[in-house]
């Protein structure tokens, strides 16, 4: 909202163009409480207006419309509507698909993807750039649309993920012996490729008083977002053996192929790109044996 508050002529855009509203003049407030008589107050989450016109806009991330939400706004927007003789609209903004249906006031929903779309017009602005990249960072911008590429991969998806279960479940024996069973419940790979763009299994708390984890699995996230296979150590900084384990890695200072340290973590990893398997004639062998490997090396630091 900062975004529009600072740029009243782009404030009269947003107005005009995306919520479809006619005039001038226009200005923005956030948590505006209005009193419903004998019924819930309403604090409205955005509130543009002028002289001749007022619009109500209700935002949702990951939640759903509060109890009554848009019909409560309704009864409130047509009161003004007969009291203070004001043109009233409605708007609903959504992060995911949350058809409704209000006939009873002028009444637009959209997704944060069509509020991406439009700031993205005027991306020169340091401002909306800022903006657009929070938008990006929260999964609120367009996946765009599908393309030939996106249809070759829906239909080997089965077959690829069939792949990666083959080479983790080939190796599971060894990182079980190494570092207890793996997290896998609730279909925990899967998840993976939405939640962080990788498809992995993890033995958690494999070491010291604090927690810990190692990873193995494929990665599909960074510059370019080649494939890779993956092992990783993760360590808490509070974990009672972070000192230990940090000596023993300085020790050998090529030990992983590289670390980034957080505020609470210290995640240190093995990493090599899937196509240099493509031209093995036993690939889930050699990658395996990869693991298996990287595996061996992670332990010997406990």
């Amino acid at each position: 909202m900062g975004t529009l508050e600072q740029d009243n002529k782009l404030l009269d855009k947003f107005v005009n163009k995306f919520l479809l509203i006619e005039g001038t003049g226009f200005s923005i407030d956030s948590q505006e409480k209005y009193y419903l008589q004998g019924d819930m107050d309403c604090i409205i989450d955005i509130v543009v207006k002028n002289k001749e016109s007022i619009c109500f806009i209700e935002n949702k991330v990951n939640s759903s419309e509060g109890e009554r939400q848009l019909g409560r706004y309704s009864k409130v927007l047509n009161e003004i509507k007969v009291n203070d003789n004001k043109n009233v609209y409605l708007r609903y903004c959504t992060k995911y698909y949350d058809k409704k249906d209000i006939s009873n006031i002028n009444f637009e929903q959209y997704r944060w993807s069509d509020v991406y779309a439009f700031l993205n017009q005027y991306k020169e602005n340091k401002i909306i750039e800022e903006c657009l990249e929070f938008l990006r960072g929260e999964g609120m911008s367009s996946a765009g649309d599908f393309n030939f590429q996106d249809l070759i991969v829906l239909s080997n998806i089965n077959a690829t993920i069939a792949k990666m279960d083959e080479c983790l479940d080939m190796v599971k024996p060894k990182l079980t012996e190494c570092f207890g069973k793996p997290y896998e419940r609730d279909y925990e790979r899967l998840k993976q490729i939405c939640l962080n763009e990788q498809y992995v299994m993890w033995s958690e708390n494999i070491i010291g008083d604090g927690y810990s984890e190692v990873i193995v699995g494929f990665e599909f996230r960074g510059e370019g977002k080649i494939p890779k296979v993956v092992v990783s150590l993760v360590i808490a900084k509070n974990n009672s053996e972070f000192g230990n384990i940090t000596n023993k890695i300085k020790e050998n200072e090529n030990i992983f192929d590289g670390c980034v340290e957080d505020t609470s973590v210290n995640i240190y990893y093995f990493e090599k790109p899937l196509s240099d398997f493509l031209s093995s004639s036993n690939q889930n062998k050699e990658i395996c044996e990869w693991f298996a490997k990287k595996i061996d090396i992670i332990n010997t630091l406990k």
